[in-house]
């Protein structure tokens, strides 16, 4: 992965073998040193500038690519290309559309929503949707709502060493795909979407090993290969290692990591995690130096807000716009003052089974994001006005039980005021 700007692809390219050029073998992909002025890149070769048309004529090499790329011009504008298209779909459907893409019925297929009804766990195909980015991706570790993953490209040409080529078999995408343990990272367990594919068993047949899946155990060992800079398991089949030269692979590797960038910068929305440091709410009220029956004549907000505050409990919005004056702050900063939800809650929250009906209650109002944590916040309350602490002696599978039982009920009672069922 390089620190350069990613570029924009507006077209999908074109499905080649790894690591070929079809059309373009008769192009030198090492180039030359340049003489004089830095060589033409690939988008200025059909309308270079003035100050390139100079270097044109005397660099051979960028002679050379301008024609082939005069063999292969497309002189069909993007824009009327996508206007084109809206047409196509306005007038014929979808299906007139399916000669002007790559994208296979089984991809096309995987493209719509759907109730994800399992857990996430090492070793399974996702598809992740945040916002306006869909990814697909394979679980590499979870760390309660953190989840590491390998990004996943049907563009085999972006394998490198550490990236796993697998064949159409290995999902129902029915393509071949290339799983990027070198381009891993780790993002919320809330954008998981749909399950694409089932973890694999390990197997000692060959054949059935190579069209299937890593099992979990074998993706860990490769994404600890490429930590450690070692050497990868055998027995599975890689990309080639990326040259100095290989621009159009390392360009298409950064657009792939700068998609999940957004993806892991989706965990800026949960609440609780603020920037710098920050006096915990209790210790701001702590310092008022007044008992919770004297806060509460003082400010009009009710004695339970403050004895749950004692408790290590959160405030609302609402809430904390009461309380901000008599802090001498913001409500923001208030909210920002809250401990931090229980994990355990915001992994009930973040589950992809969850998502349906947050969308549902988005329709109504706001965003899938805003109703998941207003959902957590709401719960959160309730638990800590009827609940002091939890048992020390409960397990997180317990607590985790508990957390899914109060969703429940939330969202059930949210649905019905808008007349629908979960």
């Amino acid at each position: 992965m390089t620190g350069a700007p990613a570029p924009e692809h507006r077209r999908s390219r074109a499905a080649v073998q790894p690591f070929t050029q079809t059309g373009f073998h008769d192009v030198d992909v090492n180039p030359p040193a340049a003489v004089a002025d830095a060589h033409l890149l690939d988008v200025d070769l059909l309308s270079p500038a003035a100050s390139g048309l100079k270097h044109l004529a005397e660099c051979g090499w960028c002679q050379q690519r301008q024609q082939t790329a005069e063999r292969h011009r497309d002189d069909f504008d993007d824009d009327d290309f996508l206007h084109a298209a809206r047409q196509r779909a306005e007038t014929g459907g979808v299906a007139a559309l399916a000669h002007l893409t790559r994208l296979t019925p089984q991809l096309q297929a995987l493209t719509g929503d759907a109730i994800a009804r399992e857990d996430v766990s090492a070793g399974q195909l996702w598809r992740l949707r945040w916002g306006q980015v869909t990814e697909l991706a394979v679980v590499v570790g979870i760390d309660r709502w953190w989840v590491t993953v390998a990004p996943v490209t049907t563009d085999v040409n972006a394998a490198d060493e550490y990236s796993v080529l697998l064949p159409p078999t290995a999902s129902a995408l029915d393509t071949a795909i290339a799983v990027c343990f070198s381009l891993e990272c780790t993002v919320p367990l809330f954008v998981f979407d749909r399950l694409i594919a089932p973890a694999s068993r390990p197997t000692l047949d060959n054949e059935q090993a190579a069209a299937q899946l890593p099992p979990p155990d074998a993706a860990r060992d490769v994404w600890r290969a490429w930590r450690r800079g070692s050497g990868v398991p055998p027995n599975l089949t890689y990309g080639c290692a990326l040259d100095d030269g290989d621009l159009d692979r390392r360009e298409l590797r950064s657009v792939i990591a700068a998609s999940f960038t957004v993806l892991v910068g989706a965990s800026a929305c949960i609440p609780g995690s603020p920037r710098g440091e920050v006096v915990p709410l209790a210790q701001r009220v702590r310092d008022l130096g007044l008992r919770p029956s004297a806060l509460a004549e003082q400010t009009g907000i009710g004695m339970e807000v403050f004895m749950r505050i004692n408790r290590g409990g959160r405030v609302t919005r609402a809430e904390a716009e009461k309380l901000a004056p008599y802090l001498d702050t913001d409500a923001q900063t208030v909210l920002d003052a809250n401990p931090a939800l229980d994990d355990e809650l915001v992994v009930e929250v973040s589950s992809p089974h969850r998502r349906l009906a947050l969308r549902r209650l988005a329709q109504a109002d706001g965003t899938e994001d805003t109703q998941r944590w207003a959902a957590a916040e709401s719960v959160s309350t309730h638990a800590a006005r009827t609940v002091s602490s939890r048992p020390a002696s409960a397990s997180t599978t317990s607590a985790q039980a508990s957390w899914a039982a109060k969703v429940d009920i939330y969202l059930q009672h949210r649905l019905a005021e808008l007349g629908e069922s979960s």
